[in-house]
């Protein structure tokens, strides 16, 4: 059985609720990432930001001079989202994968003994049909040599 911790990325960046969009657009171009989980004081997950989240509370105003002064008086935890899942390291991946597809996440936090230890995406799960469709293309080649 392939299980979360398998697939997840450890090294997940977070920021805090009091934080602001500058803050979360600026982290989210530096690491190429899409999601990222807000946390209390104590690493615990309180919610998750995505681009969709920072592009649905940007202003539709041209000016990007106002948009600056904007976004940094609005705070991640007016808009992230609030009712998160979570999986645990050691889940099947399946049942991650499940649940991502059901909600439709885009992302998973990954817990283990009450903390935040890693993040599985969407983009994970492409990794992994990628690696069988290969494993698959090598056993028919081999099938038929």
């Amino acid at each position: 059985m392939i299980t979360v911790n398998e697939i997840m990325s450890e090294n997940v960046v977070t920021l805090k609720g009091s934080d602001n969009i500058n803050s979360a657009k600026e982290l989210m171009e530096k690491e190429d990432i899409r999601h990222i989980p807000i946390v209390d004081d104590n690493h615990y997950p309180i919610g998750i930001i995505t681009q969709r989240d920072i592009l649905r509370a940007q202003d539709s105003e041209l000016s990007p001079e106002k948009n600056q002064l904007n976004h940094k008086k609005i705070l991640l935890e007016k808009i992230m989202s609030k009712n998160i899942s979570y999986v645990l390291s050691s889940d099947p991946l399946r049942n991650a994968g499940l649940k991502l597809q059901k909600n439709k996440y885009g992302c998973l936090p990954v817990m283990e003994n009450n903390m935040l230890v890693g993040i599985v995406t969407d983009f994970d799960f492409v990794g992994v049909a990628i690696n069988l469709i290969e494993q698959m293309d090598q056993l028919e080649h081999t099938e038929i040599d």
